[in-house]
């Protein structure tokens, strides 16, 4: 790289000699663009070695066309102190490798660096409970950041929040009642987690299903004055079939549901950080699945990239509500809405 940099230097110099020793006539503007392609050359290639860059991820998938993860999904457990009533995961909590050990989660790390991932969302069950000898979830957290652009962690709120990741989401699932049916009786203790958190980027994380999308703007009204929250973002209930209700929203009332949700998206009353693109397929499913935008992992050391539900459940794609990969989907088209959509979600601190 400095090969190139020292080289334009020369060339530029050599070509200021030749101009005055033989008083041939080289245009300026010559000179000057030979000289700033070689550096602009330089730095895009800079940019492109450059491991965690985002802008490194989009020239080489778009670019040079490699099918890189840009985001993880890492289910380090399934331990969860909670039984909600929509998830299969914490059923599946006394199967052979429920729960990873440290030096698997080290080595699945690490795959998902040569892998080229960016980003590391911690998911579970309850991902904040996960210990191994002296290692707790702030450890795992703590390397992860060593190695990725950014890490975050899906909790159900249910203890301390004070956890060194880059970004945070809270699980709710309607207002205190509706959540509370839903969610083992979790709400007070989950708000009361964000109140006091010292985590300086919470969000909100809400599964629209069947008995909740009435409860869209009643759980706005209520979030809208914590000053501890920057945004929420939705995704819609996907029938994993595996024990759990059976909460899928029919066709209109998906439609409806994201009616609801664009309408408080441009009240402003509590940040809505899906952009209004996504939402807008979600209706049909109407975009194009980049898949290979997401790596997967579950607790038993299982890693692998492209749909969520491929080790996980039957694939029935017109029932997807997985709205952060349409969303990369479409920020992989360069659709301008989705690209700000992730802007805003994971580099606006």
């Amino acid at each position: 790289m400095m090969c190139l940099f020292i080289a334009s230097e020369k060339l530029h110099q050599s070509l200021k000699a030749l101009q005055y020793h033989t008083r041939i006539c080289i245009p300026e503007f010559f000179v000057s663009w030979i000289y700033y392609t070689i550096q602009a050359i330089t730095r895009i290639r800079e940019t492109m070695l450059n491991s965690t860059s985002i802008l490194s991820y989009g020239l080489q998938t778009l670019l040079l066309r490699r099918q890189m993860p840009l985001l993880a999904s890492f289910k380090v457990t399934y331990h969860c102190n909670l039984r909600c009533t929509g998830c299969p995961y914490h059923r599946r909590a006394r199967e052979p490798g429920a729960k990873m050990s440290w030096q698997q989660a080290l080595e699945v790390l690490s795959r998902l660096e040569r892998l080229g991932c960016r980003i590391v969302i911690f998911e579970g069950g309850e991902p904040l409970l996960w210990t191994d000898g002296n290692h707790d979830f702030s450890d795992l957290a703590e390397k992860a950041r060593t190695m990725f652009l950014k890490v975050g962690v899906t909790t159900n709120g249910t203890i301390s929040l004070d956890v060194p990741t880059d970004l945070l989401w809270v699980s709710l699932d309607g207002a205190r009642d509706q959540h509370n049916r839903s969610r083992d009786i979790s709400f007070d203790r989950a708000l009361q987690h964000i109140k006091s958190s010292t985590h300086r980027c919470i969000y909100i994380h809400y599964t629209v299903n069947r008995e909740n999308i009435d409860d869209i703007p009643v759980l706005a009204g209520v979030l809208a004055s914590e000053a501890n929250i920057r945004g929420i973002t939705f995704q819609f209930f996907y029938p994993y079939n595996q024990g759990e209700l059976d909460l899928a929203l029919r066709p209109a009332e998906r439609e409806q549901a994201v009616r609801t949700i664009l309408k408080l998206k441009r009240s402003g009353k509590l940040p809505v950080l899906n952009s209004s693109a996504s939402l807008k397929r979600m209706i049909k499913n109407t975009w194009r699945c980049r898949s290979w935008t997401l790596a997967n992992v579950d607790p038993d050391g299982s890693l692998w990239t492209g749909c969520y539900l491929q080790q996980r459940g039957e694939i029935r794609c017109r029932h997807c509500g997985f709205t952060p990969v349409a969303e990369a989907s479409l920020a992989l088209g360069l659709h301008p809405g989705a690209l700000l959509a992730g802007r805003r979600i994971f580099f606006a601190n």
